[in-house]
């Protein structure tokens, strides 16, 4: 028999709940299965080709498209042996019939086993990717894989819950999501993202998106990078998540917190001034009126040194007192008081300490300027503590939209000092709370000393 001649056929594909026509050749043209019914035989199975009469078919719409009574039948099978296709073709004459006429059937359905292999992984590939996407829409979160040779990022999830974006908008480059990353904060991801190609350590990063209203959302970034054979960076992959609403808690207890003492420094450093000040300076006024009603040489004496300790514990009462709220800055502002604190520290310690500005000259607000002078007499505290430092170095730049605030030493630098395990510790994090009060950013690092970097948007 010539295959090439042959006038009907059909191949049946394997569904859910039977056999369906998939396609067929009636009077040499092939057709598609529109149209045509489903058919009944759902048990249906075979795994070698054999010959099979057409009885097995009746009342189908196989007898209507495939002639005779006989048809020479070659399942298709995938990869787990299961017939996911079979193709048929008309015997006419069952004395005539040899296997080996049908050698090209056995071709065409190998190749066909295969396609439809192919297109049920594609399609189970399809519907798994589906339901990881619903999961991770549940999860309000976002997966994201960036491919550091191609330049290009993946994002899966709720995208519009977490950016406020579409996935479209995102786009499939890094360029429009780091536009929309607060310019204090797209120096360290472009770093963790883009040039950190020597590190395959996980890494996670708090950072400010701006939203649709021109505001900006806190999300949380983690995620690990990969490298490729030869040790260099081929892709980074993570997630990303909203942690807004946990950071604005954060940031209002730290700043009851922080309200709570100053609050307290000044009802003290106002008591001190106000109660014991005024005490102390009576007492010593009536100690020395003594000195005038009794001429006792050794009672004169001891007047003398008694008035000494008072006069010695005022001087320290008012020193207490100007600490917890030095009159500079509450008279003068931020740049007079740090430069009366510096000079002050220069004369009176060890450490040679220097101060520069850009020649600042105008008020911040209340707030504003008790924090960073917290936070700088916070730093130059721990370089006298813990440092063994000889020089040390406080710098406040005022840029349009911010201010810079560095801190530096000669000393040993965070890492020897322990910072952590020690007093310096508690130090470090009340500057860092500060800091996150003013929601601006705070860096420490260790480089041939300690050097605290920060920058506070005004």
């Amino acid at each position: 028999m010539d295959l090439l001649h042959v006038k009907s056929a059909a191949i049946l594909s394997v569904g859910d709940s039977g056999l369906q026509i998939e396609r067929f050749l009636l009077k040499g043209k092939v057709k598609s299965r529109d149209g045509v019914g489903q058919l009944i035989h759902t048990s249906f199975e075979m795994k070698e080709p054999s010959l099979i009469a057409s009885s097995v078919f009746e009342g189908t719409d196989v007898t209507a498209v495939v002639d005779g009574a006989n048809y020479y039948a070659f399942p298709c099978l995938d990869s787990h042996a299961r017939m996911i296709a079979l193709i048929l073709l008309p015997v006419i004459d069952l004395k005539e019939f040899k296997a080996e006429n049908y050698s090209l059937v056995h071709v065409v359905g190998q190749r066909l086993s295969v396609e439809l292999e192919k297109s049920r992984v594609i399609k189970e590939r399809e519907s798994l990717s589906e339901f990881n996407a619903s999961i991770l829409e549940s999860l309000d979160e976002v997966t994201w894989d960036y491919s550091i040779t191609k330049k290009k990022i993946q994002w899966f999830g709720a995208i519009y819950k977490v950016f406020g974006f579409q996935k479209e908008e995102l786009g499939n480059t890094i360029d429009f999501f780091l536009s929309k990353v607060h310019p204090s904060d797209r120096v360290i991801l472009e770093d963790k993202l883009i040039m950190n190609k020597q590190s395959d350590e996980k890494f996670l990063v708090d950072f400010q998106f701006e939203n649709l209203k021109g505001g900006f959302n806190w999300l949380r970034i983690e995620g690990v990078m990969h490298l490729d054979k030869s040790g260099n960076a081929e892709r980074v992959i993570g997630v990303v998540k909203n942690v807004h609403n946990e950071k604005m808690a954060e940031m209002l207890r730290i700043r009851a917190m922080i309200k709570a003492k100053d609050s307290e420094r000044k009802r003290i450093a106002s008591e001190i001034h106000d109660s014991l000040g005024q005490t102390l300076s009576v007492a010593r006024l009536e100690l020395d009126s003594l000195s005038e009603i009794y001429k006792d040489n050794v009672f004169l004496e001891k007047v003398k040194s008694v008035s000494g300790l008072i006069a010695g514990a005022i001087q320290e009462s008012r020193a207490i007192s100007h600490d917890l709220m030095p009159p500079a800055l509450v008279d003068y502002g931020l740049i007079p008081a740090l430069e009366t604190m510096i000079s002050q520290l220069d004369r009176s310690s060890s450490v040679n300490f220097s101060f520069f500005h850009n020649e600042i000259e105008e008020r911040f607000e209340e707030d504003f300027e008790t924090n960073v002078y917290r936070i700088c007499q916070e730093g130059v505290n721990n370089i006298l503590k813990h440092a063994q430092a000889k020089n040390a170095t406080v710098q406040v730049i005022r840029h349009p939209n911010y201010v810079y605030v560095s801190i530096e030493d000669d000393g040993l630098g965070f890492a020897q000092k322990g910072d952590s395990e020690n007093a310096s510790g508690l130090g470090l994090k009340n500057m860092a709370n500060r800091v996150a009060y003013l929601g601006g950013k705070i860096d420490f690092e260790t480089n041939n000393g300690s050097i605290i970097t920060i920058e506070i948007s005004i």
